[in-house]
């Protein structure tokens, strides 16, 4: 505050200049509490300003009207000049001395000072901070790093220096926090750069070496920086009490105790102690619960058999009473080298059947071999037996035959006992066949649905005895092959030979998996004459050229027409017209 007049036995109540803001057109608009001074009747509200804190001031407006409660320094150009403006209230009471408005500048306020984040009991996390220096702060705006600092609570008073965070989740991530000063015009100054976060333990349960191991981030934002850590100990349900002290380096803690029976309880708390000792940081709090380790007895495979979308699902039976730190299901295609394609720790819990499904797969080029490990957390590695997928292979042969053969299914404690082939011609799957094991391959002949169906897909089912003893399990289950679809190529057929008059007295082609788009029939005579043309597929050339029967010959054909698959196909050559 600047001083006034030499102080007298008595003094006047001041105004309490509230706030300043700088407005777009660069004014300044101060705002204050109406005086309170009764002493003597009211003269008037000076205002003085200044673009330096210790002055000289000026005097740069006068209001006599004691309900006026601010005032706008015109022209002021506040978005690029910094000034400090205070208030005095002059009242007619003679011995008195004028009593000084705080000094205010027309920048927002000053963030304040963190000094320390901690998490509390219930999870919630305390914010701790300084008195801002701006004399005209009111409120302070407390922000959480949400994906990009948000303000999650306002709290009133510039003296407040706390508030608690309810909404925080310090057990699941480190909370981060910063602050912001506001004024009673609702302006609000930038938040402190140096936000503070707080510290997340958290525990593992070390089997392999009879340890719990506590690790936890660093808090680093102290300027005064760390002095320790404490560790802080619940064993037995009484209260956490301090256990031991580490430096300030320290990030991790292995906790060796007593010897660790199943089903015992500890709760710890890692502390930060700041540097000068004056303030600290608790860390959650996390309870752990010892469990001794159970390796793997079996780990059996199941079977493996590809889908009707050409991925594969493979299975294995399983050991739920073990305590799995991680299984790995691996793939070869050739049965020598193997690639880990899955893992998993089952956060949920062991199933007795674990299924994986396996999309980066092509299982109608290769047979593909799954196995599978698992492993505790002291590397104890159990490996399953191996699974072989079916390839099913084909050809669509020019006799309108279909030759399919496929691979031999293949699987640790299981035997083939036969195999079924089913046939899709767009009606759904039916069982074409059964062969015994060693038989895996057949010819179909489509001959039967020309005209119908030009597309043939296939699949062939394994039927196989699978004994489980450390399951105590024997059951018959299915592999099912890859989908194997083979299309019978467009076909024309064209007679030699027209006899007018006779049986064969029609030119006409016959076309099996063709279609009347793009269909052009053509015949021309030895000298290259167009004679004849039709782009109906039930139309032929009966040997005449307008109405008049032509000689006997050779006449040349030219046929176009489109496949069903899209092919357009092209046949060209001669007929005999005998007489």
């Amino acid at each position: 505050m600047l001083a006034g007049k030499q102080l007298a036995a008595q003094a006047t109540v001041s105004p309490q200049l509230l706030c300043s803001t700088t407005e777009i057109n660069g004014d300044v608009t101060l705002v204050w509490t109406e005086s309170v001074e009764t002493c003597g009747p009211f003269v008037a509200y000076n205002i003085y300003a200044s673009t330096s804190i210790g002055g000289p001031y000026t005097l740069i407006g006068t209001l006599t009207d004691e309900l006026d409660n601010s005032f706008t320094h015109v022209g002021a150009d506040g978005a690029v000049t910094i000034w400090y403006y205070y208030l005095e209230a002059i009242y007619d009471c003679p011995g008195y001395t004028i009593t000084l408005s705080d000094t205010l500048d027309n920048l927002d306020p000053v963030a304040p000072d963190l000094v320390s984040v901690t998490v509390i009991t219930g999870g919630q996390v305390r914010v701790n901070w300084e008195v801002s220096p701006s004399p005209e702060t009111s409120a302070y705006i407390i922000y959480r790093d949400i994906g990009g600092f948000t303000p999650i609570d306002t709290v009133y008073g510039r003296l407040t220096t706390t508030n608690v965070d309810a909404t925080a989740i310090p057990a699941e991530q480190v909370e981060t926090y910063t602050i912001a000063a506001m004024d009673s015009c609702g302006n609000v100054g930038p938040f402190n750069v140096l936000s503070h976060h707080t510290i997340l333990m958290e525990v593992e349960w070390v089997v392999c070496t009879d340890t719990i191991l506590l690790t936890w981030n660093a808090y680093d934002t102290w300027p005064e920086g760390v002095d320790r850590y404490e560790v802080y100990i619940d064993d037995d349900g009484t209260g956490a009490v301090l256990y031991t002290t580490l430096p300030a380096t320290a990030s991790s803690y292995a906790y060796a105790g007593p010897e660790f029976s199943d089903g015992l309880i500890f709760a710890f708390i890692v502390r930060a102690v700041r540097g000068d000792e004056a303030t600290f940081s608790d860390s959650n709090t996390r309870g752990f619960q010892v469990f001794n380790n159970q390796p793997s007895d079996f780990l059996l495979i199941r079977n493996a058999s590809v889908n009707i979308n050409n991925t594969i699902t493979a299975e294995w039976y399983l050991d739920v009473n073990a305590d799995v730190d991680n299984f790995v299901v691996q793939r070869s295609d050739d049965d020598v080298a193997y690639l880990n394609i899955g893992n998993t720790d089952f956060p949920t819990g062991i199933p007795a059947i674990y299924s994986f499904t396996d999309n980066g797969v092509l299982p109608e080029t290769t047979p593909y071999y799954y196995t599978a490990q698992v492993a505790d957390a002291c590397d104890i590695t159990l490996t399953s037996g191996k699974a072989t997928t079916i390839l099913l292979s084909g050809i669509a042969n020019a006799d309108f035959t279909n030759d399919i053969s496929w691979s031999a299914f293949a699987i640790e404690n299981g035997v083939v006992q036969s195999y079924n082939i089913y046939k899709d011609d767009g009606s759904g799957e039916l069982l074409l066949g059964s062969t015994l094991p060693e038989e895996r391959s057949i010819t179909n002949n489509v001959a039967d649905d020309l005209n119908q169906v030009e597309r043939f897909c296939y699949r062939v089912e394994a039927i196989f005895e699978l004994t489980a003893d450390a399951v105590d399990v024997v059951e018959t289950l299915s592999s099912y092959s890859n989908r194997l679809c083979l299309q019978q190529g467009p076909r024309i057929y064209v007679p030699n030979a027209i006899i007018p008059g006779g049986v064969n007295n029609i030119f006409l082609p016959y076309i099996i998996f063709g279609t009347e788009e793009g269909y052009l029939m053509q015949i021309f005579d030895r000298y290259g004459k167009l004679i004849f043309e039709s782009n109906d597929l039930s139309q032929g050339w009966d040997g005449t050229v307008e109405g008049s029967a032509v000689p006997m010959g050779t006449y040349g054909y030219l046929i176009t027409f489109t496949a069903s698959n899209g092919q357009v196909v092209t046949k060209k050559g001669n007929v005999s017209v005998i007489r």
